[in-house]
């Protein structure tokens, strides 16, 4: 087995400058890391840890946006108050992913550079329109969250590129809900996650705009786009609900495995978001 190096930075530049070797990876908390480690699927010759880059770390929230930096974990996202009161269904999410020493260590660049589908924070950030911004040595780009992953444990990143901080517009009058199901121990990933997120108008009562994310029923996050259509232009009703929940079941693409048939999680799927639009109602 090689030799690996184990690299301290104290700042995003020299975090990419470390990064330029081939084999070389950033580390965050850890979680999923060590996950590819014991398996062997990665075998890096360098390790960049970020847990000393202070730019990368912490939640900010202006007029018009929520900022939180790549290194910020599961549990500080949890627990912000700001986080809760505008975008209930990523704190909820946060809050959920496996147990309390994986959230005190688990960070959110981490967790979406590991583009695992059954992740619950993707569905809850998509939802709300999240962007990622990215960083190398040769620039930077900011990419929609929603357009962020290409396939299992694949995304748009190149390989010297670092996730630094994710952004979330504040919309008037948006409310959103993150709901899982999840028949094992609650520390497992979820069999089916929904995040659902309701903007309605001036009036307070019509929807202008609904988006509808699945996790754990395709390769990557699943925007149940006819869904969110059915949404549009309702008051958000018990039957327009359902038949937006119905929708969902074309959208999907599970498959069969230890956790359930392609038709269970289906139906599961369509459960589960007609309760997160219920949760969008009620909060």
């Amino acid at each position: 087995m090689q030799s690996t190096e184990f690299m301290i930075p104290t700042s995003v530049s020299e975090a990419l400058d470390n990064i330029s070797r081939e084999d070389a990876i950033f580390l965050g908390g850890g979680t999923s890391t060590a996950l590819l480690y014991k398996t062997r699927m990665i075998e890096p010759s360098r390790v960049v840890w970020l847990g000393k880059v202070s730019e990368l770390k912490g939640i900010s929230t202006s007029a018009t946006t929520v900022r939180i930096g790549s290194t910020t974990t599961m549990a500080e996202i949890a627990a912000n108050r700001e986080i809760a009161r505008l975008f209930p269904g990523v704190s909820a999410a946060a809050g959920v992913i496996g147990n309390a020493r994986v959230r005190a260590m688990a960070t959110m660049g981490g967790a979406l550079a590991h583009a695992d589908p059954r992740q619950d924070l993707p569905p809850a950030l998509i939802a709300v329109g999240a962007t990622v911004s990215v960083n190398s040595s040769s620039g930077s780009r900011e990419i929609p969250l929603k357009e962020f992953y290409e396939g299992f444990l694949e995304t748009v990143l190149s390989p010297d590129e670092l996730v630094t901080e994710v952004s979330i517009p504040i919309r008037s009058n948006q409310r959103s809900s993150y709901l899982r199901y999840t028949p094992t121990s609650e520390g497992d990933y979820p069999t089916v996650g929904s995040g659902t997120s309701l903007i309605f108008g001036p009036d307070g009562k019509t929807i202008e705009a609904a988006t509808a994310v699945l996790c754990g029923v395709g390769t990557v996050p699943i925007l149940a786009d006819e869904a969110a259509r059915i949404l549009i232009g309702s008051s958000g009703d018990d039957t327009t609900l359902q038949r937006a929940a119905e929708a969902v079941r074309n959208a999907v693409d599970p498959q069969d495995d230890e956790r359930g048939t392609a038709d269970y999680k289906r139906e599961m799927a369509s459960v589960f978001t007609y309760r997160s639009l219920k949760s969008c109602l009620n909060s």
